[in-house]
């Protein structure tokens, strides 16, 4: 029994983590460490947004979704232009 316990709570597990959605964005005007906590902090407030981060150097920002939810993208949008940047693209990586 105990057996059989643990293998659906691996499953289980297992299952949750690949439905997470990642993307990644590439975002002009990135250029210190303000900037960076700044959109961090704008976009971590978005429901559904488990972790958010930032490659100053590259102008990229990683975002990785709550098990099932999609990426708001007008919300994305909009959250980044508030903020002072502006949205390059959104890519969704795939989870391997």
């Amino acid at each position: 029994m105990k057996k059989i316990l643990m293998l659906v709570l691996f499953l289980t597990a297992f299952a949750a983590a690949a439905e997470q959605s990642n993307y990644q964005l590439q975002v002009n005007g990135l250029a210190c460490p303000f900037c960076e906590y700044n959109i961090h902090k704008k976009l971590a407030k978005i429901d559904g947004v488990v972790d958010v981060k930032v490659n100053l150097k590259e102008g990229l920002v990683d975002v990785r979704m709550q098990d099932g939810i999609k990426l708001p993208e007008a919300q994305m949008k909009q959250d980044i232009t508030d903020a002072g940047f502006t949205l390059k693209s959104i890519k969704k990586l795939d989870e391997k």
